[in-house]
């Protein structure tokens, strides 16, 4: 009897103490762990976007196909060198 109360002390203490606040800690900081929370939020998909409900943007067409059928033949336009940032 006394060895499943002292089993159940464990358990229920185990449980108690798994609920701690962590912030109260004292060698980190009351703002510790806010730029991963600013992180995470950033890569969240906003529910309700401003550009929602304008569709997809205007293309050109003949020049979308001009630059696929570059693409597949191999004869790919290159940037002059002058205009490339190093």
């Amino acid at each position: 009897m006394n060895r499943i109360i002292a089993i159940l002390s464990l358990v229920l203490l185990f449980a108690v103490s798994a609920c701690t606040e962590n912030r109260n800690i004292p060698h980190l900081s009351k703002d510790f762990g806010n730029a991963t929370i600013h992180n995470f939020s950033q890569h969240i998909v906003n529910p309700d976007p401003v550009t929602a409900g304008y569709g997809a943007p205007a293309l050109n067409g003949t020049r979308a196909a001009g630059v696929i059928e570059r693409y597949t033949s191999g004869s790919v336009i290159e940037p002059d060198t002058d205009q490339i940032s190093k």
